[in-house]
């Protein structure tokens, strides 16, 4: 994971909780002045863990914790860009087939069919951290 998607998953956790003067102590250990040096692209500090998890806690929604656990996870089968961006490409349309198969005849879905997205949407996401760990070289085949 690179400095760039840190940024990025800290702006977002700090929007999630409604911005910088909502996180502030004694929300969270640090003050005002850090949490803005979190939002910086090039501040070089990264949230630590406890203040991860006490925003996470507060909004109720694990946006930063859940990306890193993905990245753990993120095997490629292949370092090929391309390959890695067409293997999302076929595990979307997976999604899209199903789903519109499913509601055709524009009913909702069953229990079975929510679980079967569900799967084909898990895919799509370990497809999406695949091709990220390959674009940011992370990959690890």
């Amino acid at each position: 994971m690179n400095a760039t998607q840190h940024t990025l998953l800290a702006r977002a956790l700090i929007d999630a909780n409604g911005g910088v003067d909502a996180c502030c102590a004694p929300v969270t250990r640090v003050e005002r002045s850090q949490l803005y040096a979190y939002r910086q692209f090039d501040s070089g500090v990264f949230m630590p863990a406890d203040v991860i998890d006490a925003l996470e806690s507060r909004c109720g929604n694990p946006v930063y914790s859940s990306f890193l656990f993905n990245q753990v996870e993120a095997r490629p089968e292949t370092t090929c860009v391309v390959q890695e961006a067409a293997d999302v490409d076929e595990a979307g349309n997976d999604v899209w087939r199903f789903l519109r198969r499913a509601t055709a005849e524009g009913g909702s879905l069953t229990e079975i069919q929510r679980r079967e997205a569900e799967r084909l949407l898990q895919r799509v996401d370990r497809e999406t951290a695949e091709l990220r760990a390959v674009i940011h070289g992370t990959a690890q085949p």
